[in-house]
């Protein structure tokens, strides 16, 4: 038996919790890992690169052409940037913030997920009335960045802590 390590136990849950959090009305577990394997991700986590803004920025816009290049490769149905941001984002909670229980450098820096549910309940704040009729799975790259901008400036940061008004039970 080959040995099995922590950061592929790690890899292989992260790949997981991303897929059953897009693959709806979308893709298969087995697309969406393959198109995760290709992406650079796992490389990044293991790597613990301590990074700036701008930087993760870079790596998030390439980790995401990847993804939907990989999506197009597979004639998959179209991955739109705001599932494979989300993707993404799912894939580093696991894998970084909960792994260091949001202590590490890079976790004020890796975007919260983006859905339906955060969105809605973002709406009812003074100033993103608007957001609860956004559909994340239709987003461009120019329509993400735009919405990480808007509430980056809204509550000064866009990191894990804005799932405060995520809500499970609403899923």
């Amino acid at each position: 038996m080959e040995s099995y390590t922590f950061d592929q136990h790690r890899h292989n849950y992260a790949t997981w919790t991303a897929a059953r959090a897009v693959q709806r009305n979308f893709t298969t577990t087995s697309n969406i890992k393959e198109a995760i394997d290709k992406s650079g991700l796992k490389q990044f986590v293991e790597d613990e690169l301590n990074v700036s803004a701008d930087e993760f920025k870079s790596y998030h816009l390439r980790w995401a052409r990847s993804l939907i290049n990989t999506f197009e490769e597979r004639d998959v149905r179209t991955c739109t940037y705001g599932r494979a941001a989300k993707i993404i984002s799912i894939y580093l909670k696991t894998a970084v913030i909960i792994s260091n229980q949001g202590s590490c450098s890079r976790s004020k820096f890796i975007h919260p997920p983006v859905d339906g549910i955060l969105l809605k309940n973002l709406s009812k704040l003074e100033g993103l009335k608007d957001l609860g009729t956004k559909r994340w799975t239709q987003f461009s790259d120019i329509e993400y960045w735009g919405l990480v901008d808007r509430l980056n400036n809204h509550f000064k940061r866009f990191d894990w802590t804005l799932e405060f008004y995520w809500s499970p039970e609403q899923h």
